[in-house]
């Protein structure tokens, strides 16, 4: 071998190396639980559908988002959410409103009509909080029951939980977060549950 292929396999070598030490980390996709599907067991004939909640744009992105400070947020590069968190909260809520057997049918909302109720609201908060007391998982959730047929709000709920995470890792704080989002839905279930019993039959309620 001569001095020039010597060169040339040098080059290689160090070009090689470099590609093996840039190689970029792989993404990690994470969601929340959600309870197991029931059927809809209401006696009143509620046709309900869930909005998408609305969201400040740190929560309408799939990147998990953790505090280090009230005013200083950043992002996890490569752990993310499987969808942005407005996507996973509608889903959420269509699943434990399903299980609560309040309506007889509950969808996701795409401004069809026929509906007798619409719910709607605002994710406030699904972020990790790194404080001097430890890491924990914050989600709160308000939302509200809109009457179709003229845009009356019935019933408004408010929820939220912060939960401390068991070591300092994604998965733990995901697992928290999903304890955290979990509570709140199954609160804001049992509060409209009451509500549920003043709603109207669904022929009054189309009137």
């Amino acid at each position: 071998m001569n001095n020039r292929q010597r060169s040339l396999l040098f080059v290689l070598v160090v070009i090689l190396g470099a590609a093996a030490c840039g190689k970029t980390p792989a993404t990690n996709f994470y969601t929340i639980p959600l309870p197991a599907a029931k059927p809809a067991s209401s006696s009143a004939a509620l046709q309900l559908g869930v909005d998408r909640p609305r969201a400040a744009h740190l929560l309408r992105q799939d990147r998990i988002v953790y505090f280090t400070s009230n005013n200083e947020l950043n992002y996890y590069q490569y752990h993310r959410w499987a969808e942005p968190p407005v996507f996973l909260v509608q889903s959420a809520l269509i699943r434990h409103l399903q299980g609560a057997g309040l309506f007889d049918n509950v969808v996701p909302y795409r401004a069809q009509k026929g509906l007798d109720y619409v719910l709607r609201g605002r994710l406030l908060a699904m972020e990790e909080v790194d404080g001097p007391g430890g890491v924990t998982a914050r989600f709160g959730l308000e939302i509200e029951l809109v009457r179709q047929k003229d845009n009356q709000v019935v019933w408004t709920g408010r929820a939220g939980r912060e939960k401390s995470v068991a070591s300092k890792s994604v998965d733990a704080v995901v697992e928290a977060m999903g304890a955290a989002a979990n509570e709140s839905l199954d609160e804001l279930a049992g509060s409209l549950r009451a509500a549920a019993a003043r709603l109207p039959a669904a022929e009054e309620a189309k009137r």
